[in-house]
């Protein structure tokens, strides 16, 4: 089996934003770029969460996914200790209960306060 590409506007560097094999979706890490322009959006961690999650339910669309077919999230945090708290009350408003597994470290991020990569079921339910 091959797997299948995804691809949801331009990339900011070389890379695709997810692969689908069998019925799993791995995604590139979303970040608050615009998909046009590769410029940063958002300025509070607040809007740049949105915006990545924003991100990764256009890959998980165009995969036959979506945010509640989630089984692992890991997001990367420019300033955890600032941030945290921000991020996880507007990661609690998108994303559907019951919340899959997450790691959420401290990371040093260029010129973006938020990165965040997804494994999440295809083409079903749950």
């Amino acid at each position: 089996m091959k797997p299948e590409t995804i691809t949801i506007g331009e990339s900011v560097a070389s890379y695709s934003h997810g692969k689908v094999l069998g019925n799993l979706l791995f995604t590139s890490g979303a970040t608050p770029h615009d998909l046009v322009t590769g410029e940063v959006r958002g300025q509070s961690i607040e809007e740049q969460t949105r915006l990545s999650i924003q991100t990764l339910e256009k890959i998980l669309l165009k995969s036959g996914s979506s945010l509640s077919d989630l089984l692992q999230v890991q997001v990367f945090l420019n300033d955890i200790e600032a941030d945290y708290d921000g991020f996880d009350a507007t990661y609690k408003q998108m994303i559907p209960g019951p919340f899959p597994p997450r790691a959420t470290v401290g990371a040093s991020l260029p010129g973006y306060r938020i990165e965040m990569i997804v494994t999440a079921y295809v083409n079903g339910e749950l």
